[in-house]
């Protein structure tokens, strides 16, 4: 049942879920939906359509940018960008076969953590690792002809309009990867221009005389009997062939004569060669160059990581991009590295080390209220993680509620007694700071064979 309301008509349901159908694109403000439990809009205004749904994406309010919305389409064909940004296209108002979904990710919702982004660039990514956390999906670019460089990043791609933010947001994601927030996977190579990096290049032989485009071809014969070779046109004799050096008519290709190669003449100094030189016009900033100076740049997807997900729950602040500092501990940088050169030494030895994880999963809302009695507590934490391992031993520190240890050349039920020893030391200690019921310490354990990757190591420990 369809009733008329405010910028849309409510679809009554048996869930009470306040689900608006939107028509009316050119009356409808944004700003009014951030109340509502999901959206349907009426594809039949393909244009309006897709307006309003980039105004709700390229929102910074989490209400509007991470609201269910769903594209009400009696077609088949929907633009790439819509399906994207959408959460899915249906053919018909059936509220019932959308509803789980619409829980699923307002789930999701409900556990992300209050965060004051300190900049642009952690605000937009924060944004991004929050869109793909709640969808359960991966960024996946499509080509579009009017992205600067060929593809366009939904969600993303709109917060770097102009052509010169382009680096900025290949920056970005090329900083998410490094930081293990997402993990990549192949989709396409463009070439960019080496001054604005736009993707929409021209490619034209020129002159290697005069560096003039205006060059025109034709084939090159070779005659059989004299072994003469020249232009075409030096054969031409109205509708013969005549080879200028013996005079001789030029009957049947393959038999007479072939045509081995093509010449090319510049109309600008009338040099005739063989090897053009090849340039390249870049239709956005009109720069021209060789083919060499064109910069490689590979189109990815990208994937949360379970580094990603906790990040995309917690938040990053500028206090969180730093992490704490802990007496004892390296940064994940450095542990990664160590990991690499540990995964490599336990493949070429045949000698398994030890990788373990201690996860805290506290409620955002309890570390919130907190404030700095979670760092006291976190300390207290560290030091007697750091006292009950082996000096040997690696330790990190990541996204302010896992800790990591590499424990070279050691047993599997060793660490894993170790570690369980440790989480209910831990458990007491953080439930005599905290008087709430859903709190969760982990451990797992796992061998470095050199079977898996650094960050497959890491995500399985995380997400397990």
């Amino acid at each position: 049942m369809l009733v008329a309301q405010g910028i849309g008509k409510k679809i009554e349901n048996d869930s009470n879920k306040e689900i608006y159908l939107i028509s009316d694109f050119a009356n409808a403000d944004v700003k009014q939906i951030a109340i509502y439990d999901a959206l349907i809009l009426d594809n039949t205004d393909a244009a309006g359509c897709r307006r309003f749904l980039v105004s709700c994406r390229s929102s910074f309010i989490g209400k509007l940018y991470l609201m269910p919305i769903f594209v009400l389409s009696l077609s088949a064909k929907v633009e790439p960008e819509v399906e994207q940004l959408s959460d899915g296209i249906i053919s018909s108002i059936q509220v019932e076969t959308i509803i789980n979904k619409i829980r699923q990710i307002q789930l999701k919702q409900d556990s992300l953590a209050p965060v004051d982004s300190a900049t642009p660039e952690i605000r937009i990514l924060t944004k991004l690792l929050r869109f793909l956390y709640t969808r359960g999906r991966a960024l996946i670019p499509f080509v579009d002809s009017n992205a600067h460089i060929g593809y366009n990043y939904p969600v993303l791609s709109y917060h770097y309009q102009r052509n010169e933010n382009q680096k900025d947001m290949i920056n970005l994601l090329e900083m998410a990867v490094a930081r293990e927030y997402l993990k990549v996977d192949f989709i396409d190579k463009v070439h960019l221009c080496s001054n604005c990096r736009s993707a929409f290049i021209n490619y034209r032989e020129t002159c290697p005389k005069c560096n003039s485009a205006d060059l025109y071809t034709e084939n090159l014969i070779h005659h059989f009997v004299c072994a003469y070779i020249g232009p075409e046109h030096d054969f031409a004799h109205g509708d013969h062939l005549i080879c200028p050096k013996c005079n001789k008519i030029l009957r049947h290709i393959g038999v007479d004569y072939d045509k081995p190669s093509m010449v090319y003449s510049c109309n600008s100094c009338s040099h005739t060669f063989q090897e053009p030189e090849m340039e390249t016009f870049c239709f956005n900033c009109h720069h021209k160059a060789g083919i060499d100076s064109l910069i490689d740049h590979t189109i990815y997807s990208y994937e949360l990581t379970a580094i990603g997900e906790d990040v995309a729950q917690s938040g990053i602040s500028k206090e969180q991009k730093e992490e704490f500092e802990l007496n004892g501990f390296i940064s994940f940088t450095t542990f990664n590295i160590f990991l690499k050169y540990e995964i490599e030494r336990s493949r070429s030895a045949n000698k398994p080390s030890i990788i373990g994880a201690i996860i805290l999963d506290i409620p955002a809302n309890v570390v919130d209220n907190m404030g700095d009695r979670y760092k006291t507590m976190i300390i207290e934490v560290a030091d007697f993680i750091k006292n009950a391992t082996l000096s040997t031993d690696i330790l990190t520190f990541i996204n302010n509620n896992s800790f990591l240890i590499i424990s070279p050349d050691n047993e599997l039920n060793k660490i894993n007694n170790l570690l369980s020893n440790i989480q209910t030391t831990i458990d007491k200690l953080i439930r005599s700071n905290v008087r709430v019921e859903h709190i969760s310490i982990k451990n797992r354990v796992m061998p470095i064979d050199g079977s898996l990757s650094n960050m497959e190591l890491i995500n399985e420990l995380i997400s397990a």
